[in-house]
């Protein structure tokens, strides 16, 4: 079976989706290199019907595929230097279908700390260890009888107990090496086991202590918490975790995981060294299997948390990104403020900066009539009829100012609304306002963009870190890199979803346009600028290092 045929039925078994579908999008998105907005609409015929979810599923599924692989590579590779692969190893490696199992098969060959199971097999206890499995005789007789023949002073196992204790760290680790042991364990805990959490001792110190009062004394099933709804409670205890003021572990019935690992090991009935083996299983679940499980699950866990909590940031930022459009409106926007004063700018249908002044409607100033003044004349001199407000620090008193004192606004000529100012300090600090407002102070350039956005939320938004638009939760808690690159999907699509003008799209928004990125659209805006404006999409050609390639992904948004 050739390797895309593997991967692509890979891919479709863990999406549930039809496998010659599957094929013709990975061979659009790695052979003829498309961009997922391109192939979700303009290859439908191939696809058939999907949309850029889906497709960008397809393609998150080849990237972890090719992780899968290139860990079995390393895996198998490693263990052959080491001159210990096996055939039935390298099946059970070739079979593998999760990076658990795989980790699995690889942890007996890691390189790391001698195990005392170790330091006894060197000590020439494995014997001892095979007869200890078989016996009819007790563990007592057993050591009075062969116990002496294995004292090696040499190796530090000097008595009858050094020699019992180096036994059962042989068994203990044969025991935590069985990966089906571990792969039946670990279906149970997922089924059954509960996540407790509960106040760490003395935690009352730690500033944020208050806030996970609610999980001081709190459990939950783990297949319950592994679903999206229940996402943000798995975030917060693991936050208390990581600020020392929560414990949280897994918790599973011992005694029902010591007869799983007993069932699957030995038949103790028949063994004179049953309770000595029994030891054996506790030491191996208690020592290293639950601890394994435990990291792991709780591993796993944020994974799922972070998915979930990733997938309604994008949810949220695609309905802030393509809310209404106000269009080719002439906007003023106040940035509200208290002892600074409220900064107010004023842009043309185009977006253009024209002006910017500070009024001082609020405590301790209290300048009213002269605050009205300056917005009545701004709203006459450029034509105004829409207001834009940050929802900031005082930002319903200035809405609440102008509905009172300015006129236009009293009779309903001109429309006052709160905009959503979330990320425009982000933005008024960036290189990109920089560059654009080189010599106005940081407070007008926020004022600027939330006028912008509320002409054009779009155009005006992906100048800004999509994290830092406040659509979310625990920003800070879940997979930085992953967030970034989901949220820049979200925002690439919907980009290429509305399309853009080739003569008037900022630099930041015509990089998101299907296989342009930043470089390329500095390149059309210096284009553009020198040639006075495109004439036909076909200039583009024109365009230092704009490919035939990228004009096929780009040209129809």
């Amino acid at each position: 079976m050739p390797i895309d045929q593997i991967a692509a039925t890979f891919i479709a078994n863990s999406l549930s989706l039809n496998l010659e579908k599957t094929k013709k999008v990975l061979s659009l998105l790695i052979d003829e290199d498309c961009t997922v907005p391109f192939i979700s609409r303009y290859r439908k015929e191939n696809t058939g019907g999907m949309d850029e979810v889906q497709v960008g599923n397809i393609l998150a599924g080849y990237n972890n595929y090719i992780e899968i692989e290139k860990r079995r590579t390393y895996i198998s590779e490693t263990i052959k230097g080491l001159e210990k692969l096996t055939k039935e190893l390298e099946h059970k490696i070739a079979r593998a279908s999760t990076l658990n199992e795989l980790e699995d098969l690889y942890a007996p060959y890691k390189s790391k700390r001698k195990t005392k199971g170790v330091f006894a097999i060197e000590a020439g206890l494995q014997a001892l260890a095979e007869i200890v499995k078989k016996t009819d005789l007790s563990i007592k007789e057993l050591m009075k009888r062969e116990g002496a023949k294995f004292i090696n002073k040499e190796k530090k196992f000097e008595s009858i107990e050094d020699i019992m204790e180096g036994v059962k760290a042989i068994i203990s680790d044969e025991i935590i090496h069985n990966t089906e042991i571990k792969d039946v364990l670990r279906k149970d805990f997922w089924r059954e086991a509960l996540l407790h959490s509960e106040k760490k001792k003395n935690s009352e110190k730690i500033k944020e202590f208050e806030k996970f009062k609610d999980y001081f004394n709190f459990e939950q099933k783990i297949k319950e918490l592994r679903l999206a709804k229940a996402s943000h409670r798995f975030l917060a205890m693991r936050r208390g975790m990581l600020l020392k003021v929560l414990k949280v572990k897994v918790v599973y019935n011992e005694e029902s995981a010591l007869k799983t690992i007993t069932k699957r090991t030995f038949e103790l009935q028949k063994l004179g060294c049953a309770e000595f083996i029994s030891e054996c299983i506790k030491k191996a679940y208690t020592s290293s299997i639950y601890p394994s499980l435990d990291l792991e699950i709780k591993s796993e866990l944020k994974k799922l948390s972070d998915k979930s909590a990733i997938d309604v940031f994008g949810i949220n930022l695609k309905n802030l990104l393509l809310q209404p459009y106000l269009g080719q409106k002439a906007v003023l926007g106040i940035d509200p403020g208290v002892r600074t004063g409220c900064k107010v700018a004023v842009i043309d249908k185009n977006g253009t900066f024209l002006i910017d002044i500070v009024i001082y409607p609020h405590k301790p100033r209290n300048d009213i009539d002269s605050s009205k003044n300056a917005i009545e004349n701004c709203l006459s001199e450029f034509n105004i009829n829409h207001i834009a407000v940050g929802n900031g620090t005082f930002g319903r008193e200035t809405l609440e100012f102008l509905k009172k004192h300015v006129n236009q606004v009293k009779s309903g000529k001109v429309k006052a609304m709160l905009v959503n100012e979330d990320g425009a300090s982000i933005y008024s600090a960036s290189e990109i306002a920089r560059k654009e407002f080189p010599d106005k102070d940081l407070t007008v350039r926020g004022a600027i963009s939330i006028a912008r956005r509320f002409q054009d939320p779009l155009g005006e938004l992906v100048k800004i870190d999509p994290k830092s638009i406040g659509v979310g939760q625990y920003q800070h808690d879940v997979n930085q890199p992953q967030l970034k690159k989901s949220l820049t999907s979200v925002v690439e699509n919907c980009v290429n979803y509305v399309g853009v003008d080739l003569n008037t799209a900022s630099a930041p928004l015509l990089s998101y346009i299907s296989g342009v990125g930043p470089s390329l659209a500095e390149n059309i805006v210096k284009f553009r600028t020198k040639a006075s404006g495109f004439k036909n999409r076909n200039e583009l050609l024109k365009v230092s290092r704009f490919t035939a390639k990228i004009f096929e992904q780009s040209a129809g948004f």
